[in-house]
């Protein structure tokens, strides 16, 4: 469960969450330079909770393990990001929305320049955890006599 805390500002009392969101639009330069910028004012508000390495996680359950550089008051996600970017066939006119869970933990959930969510494909990971499945069903089968 999200917790949150409030802040005085401007004599108005603000409700700030404790996983914060934000979101990308992939442009060109982010794919000529391999690497995504986190904005500013994220920065400003959580870029001190964030150390190297960051952990992108995304709905099919699959975990990158990206760098974050750090430069003059700047966090780019840079060593890593360009196989997550090329595992998910990002492209200029995708939407990646971020949701920051602590401890440079990042949820991210892709859409496609239609601004549907895109079908993740799975990962060598999730398919060696699906083989260990099977093969627990096999061997469960087996004891019980079934075929």
């Amino acid at each position: 469960m999200a917790s949150s805390s409030h802040q005085q500002g401007n004599s108005h009392l603000k409700f700030i969450s404790s996983s914060p969101y934000f979101l990308k639009i992939i442009l060109q330069d982010t794919i000529q330079n391999g690497k995504l910028g986190i904005p500013r004012k994220f920065v400003k508000n959580h870029g001190n909770s964030m150390s190297s390495p960051a952990m992108l996680s995304v709905p099919s359950g699959a975990v990158w393990k990206v760098e974050l550089t750090k430069s003059d008051g700047k966090i780019w996600l840079e060593n890593g990001w360009l196989e997550f970017s090329n595992h998910y066939s990002l492209d200029i006119g995708h939407l990646l929305v971020f949701r920051y869970d602590g401890n440079s933990n990042f949820r991210v959930i892709i859409f496609d320049k239609s601004a549907s969510e895109i079908q993740y494909p799975y990962t060598s990971n999730n398919h060696s955890r699906s083989s260990e499945i099977l093969k627990l069903n096999i061997n469960e089968s087996k004891d019980d006599g079934s075929i």
